[in-house]
This record gives C-alpha cells, structure tokens and sequence, in this order.
C-alpha cells in the first residue's frame, strides 16, 4: 500500500537523463481483458496487469456479479474464471468509484444478464454523461435507466439479456460507448449493427476490436462507420495473455527527455503497439523535433537540443490522454503550440480543458481557451516559470503532466499526489528512477 504526502514539491533535474524506465502495464488493455476473460468459457490469467484504482473497480464490480476473480500483485498477473457469456449473479450493485471505463464496460456487461443491476460511483461520476450507452442498449432489448433522469450515474439494467439488433449511437462523447457494445456483442441473440452518428475516434475502438480479434471474436465495419458483429461467437480463455505497458503512462518520460534533452527508454513498447497512445512518442514528439527511435528493447525518445524543441499545431483527438503531456511542455518550445479535438475531455475526470489554461496561467503561462483545446504560447527569453502549488482536481493526468514543469523549473508543488493511485500507482517513484539513473553515472 504506497502513502503519499498532501504535496509534493518536485526538484528540477541537473542533468539530463540517460534512462531506461519500465511502464506497468496498460489500464485500458487490462479493463477490457478481464471483460473478455469474463465472457471467455474457462479461466484465464492476465501477465503485466494493472493494479490500480481504476482496475480493482472492474475486479471489484466483476465478483459482485458473481464471478471468481483474483489478483497477485507480486507476480502483477490477474485470473478470471469466464462463464461463456452467463452473468452469475441476478441482482447486484457496482461502485464504480471515478472509473469511466468500468462503469461503461459493466454496464453493457450486466445488460446480458438475467436479473437487476445498479451502478453508481463518486461524485464526479455522477456528472459524466452515459444516455448514448443506455439507449443503445435499451435498443437491443434492455430496460436501462439513469436514476435521476439527467443521463448520468446512477444507473439501473433490468434485463433478460440483449436480443441484438441496428442501433443507431453517438459516440462524441466516448468512445468507450463503442467498444462496451463491440464487446458483449457476440452474446447477443441475433446480429448486431452500430451505426455511428457524428464524428468517432477510432483508435480506441480499434483497440478493441484487435483484442476481440486476439480473443477469439471478429467484427466488421465498412467505410460508413458501421460495426457489425455476428452472434454465436464466442470468446476463448487465455492461460497466458500479455498486457502491454501503458503508452499513455510512458508519455511522462518520452516527455520528460524532450524537455531535458535527454534520453528515455520505455521497454516493451514500439509503433506496432496496440495502444494508438504511443503515437506521442512517434508522431506528436518527432514532430516538435526529437529523435524517436526503436528495438527489441523499446521505444526510446532523445530529446531535441536546448532551443529547438518546436511548437506543433495538432489535432489530439485520437490520443487525447497525451494532450496534457504536449500542455505541459508546450511552454518550452520554441513557437505556439496549438491543440485541438479535446472538448469531450471536458467531460472527464474534471474539465481538462479548463485545468490545463488554469493552472499554466498560474505559472505565468499565456493561453488561449477554445471549446475544444487551447493555445500555449512560449516563455520568452526574459521570463522564467512562475513557482506555484498545481490544483490537481482530483485528475492523475494533471498531477503526472503538471509534474514534468517541475523537472525543468524550480517552485512546482503538487498538490493530492495520492491522485495518480487512479491508473499509476508508483508514478513518483517511476520519476524518480530519472534521478537514480544519473547517481548511478556520476
């Protein structure tokens, strides 16, 4: 059980870092396969899985419905005994704590069962929409409800499982709507086809769509952007399935080598990832300027030299969890950094967009609020950042991006710490590794 401090001050570095850090592994890939490990028939076992808050939710929320799960966190595995598609219990009631992904994914889950289901979380949670999941599912069959009549938790499934069926969803406001479908699909009496109206951001949806795929479940989708998943499929239990580190989690220290100039390796990560998230490191990072490179070893970014590191114009939709990480040292770049597509991360642990502006304004950072993004602009040559407590909001993304400034400026203090326990634990000591590997040099 790891304690943290109400604040943390964060110390510059004094050389740049030469280090190779390893990422646990992936909240998103670990969510979803111990959802598919749920409807697998048989028990399967999950290597480099996650344990955090967000991940002992779903462990949680999966035995209160009646299946055997358990969790080691020294040999970082998970092992869910799959019930082919059954959901045991026939009432249950799930806390979901902050955690989109599980109250998505569970509901969809508990929409194949035969029986009564509540779901609630904090009080955050009860502000983040879920109307576009609960009227799909009440289109392929089930009786789904928000308590309050606002869209949000808490929710109620009364269900006698999914006939299936053409389900007309938007997905602007998560993606995460998609993939809970695409996944309990194949149990399903008849056919099931999604339509997507408005813009979809596809990379989660695909990431899905692969683990399916690895699982044993095949989906299709054609050029409109519908989905279309065969009943009668079934999923197959996995004695030995790999999660990858996180890519959204390495993006700290992909990042922290561009601010530094210095080099970062993150093992087990590379562009054929499964997670579009790396796409940071590959795409978003080369582009302000940095060598990215890789090997059986890993993904490694070097940063670029001292007043070269180039502002971007980017739409950041597709990895959004990475805005914050380009917010955090875009006021080191050389020109404006511009990012857009993020106005449903408003919508999210707190209003991303908001914090961002807020607290670099605190710094004595100049920024532009848009709907969906904003624009930073650089410190000029006479300006230094401006020391200041960062309101954190309860979020592990701005805790973990906000932390970076503290690495190049002096005077940056966290505040709640404790909040990067949500999907990274051991964060602070993760960075701290960038120190350790420069004692052992000098």
């Amino acid at each position: 059980m790891i304690t943290y401090p109400e604040q943390l001050e964060i110390l510059p570095l004094l050389t740049s870092p030469d280090a190779t850090i390893p990422i646990p592994g992936s909240k998103s890939l670990t969510n979803r396969a111990l959802i598919l490990a749920s409807l697998a028939d048989g028990e399967s076992t999950l290597h480099n899985a996650l344990d955090s808050e967000d991940t002992q939710v779903m462990l949680e929320g999966l035995r209160r419905l009646g299946f055997t799960v358990s969790s080691n966190v020294k040999t970082e595995t998970m092992t869910v005994c799959g019930t082919g598609g059954v959901i045991p219990a026939l009432r249950a009631e799930l806390f979901c704590g902050n955690s989109g992904t599980s109250i998505r994914f569970l509901t969809a889950l508990c929409a194949l069962g035969n029986g009564e289901y509540g779901l609630d979380g904090v009080e955050r949670m009860r502000l983040r929409p879920q109307q576009d999941l609960l009227d799909a599912l009440t289109q392929l069959g089930a009786n789904t409800k928000s308590d309050f009549d606002n869209g949000c938790p808490p929710l109620t499934v009364k269900t006698q499982g999914l006939h299936g069926g053409n389900i007309l969803l938007s997905a602007e406001a998560s993606t995460q709507f998609v993939s809970a479908l695409l996944m309990v699909a194949p149990y399903a009496h008849t056919e099931t086809t999604i339509k997507i109206e408005g813009n979809l951001r596809p990379h989660y949806v695909e990431l899905t769509r692969n683990m399916m795929r690895q699982w044993g479940v095949l989906s299709e989708v054609n050029d409109e952007g519908t989905f279309r998943v065969k009943p009668g499929q079934r999923y197959h239990a996995q004695s030995a399935y790999p999660i990858e580190p996180d890519a959204s989690g390495a993006s700290y220290f992909f990042a922290a080598a561009a601010l530094t100039g210095g080099r970062v390796t993150v093992p087990g990560l590379g562009s054929g990832s499964l997670q579009g998230d790396v796409r940071f490191a590959t795409e978003v990072l080369a582009e302000m300027g940095c060598e990215v490179s890789e090997n059986e070893e890993g993904l490694t970014v070097k940063g670029a030299k001292p007043g070269h590191l180039r502002g971007i114009e980017r739409d950041m939709s597709a990895i959004s969890d990475t805005a914050l990480t380009l917010a955090a040292i875009a006021p080191f770049a050389n020109s404006p950094t511009l990012i857009t597509g993020i106005a449903h991360s408003r919508e999210q642990e707190c209003d991303r967009v908001s914090a961002v502006c807020t607290e670099l304004r605190k710094l004595g950072v100049e920024v532009d609020e848009f709907r969906d993004g904003y624009r930073i602009y650089p410190l000029s040559s006479e300006q230094t950042m401006r020391p200041a407590l960062i309101e954190t909001y309860r979020d592990h993304r701005v805790a973990m991006s906000f932390a970076l400034i503290g690495l190049k400026a002096p005077g940056i203090v966290i505040s709640d710490p404790g909040c990067v326990a949500k999907t990274f634990p051991d964060y602070w000591n993760r960075l701290d590794l960038l120190r350790s590997e420069l004692k052992g040099k000098n």
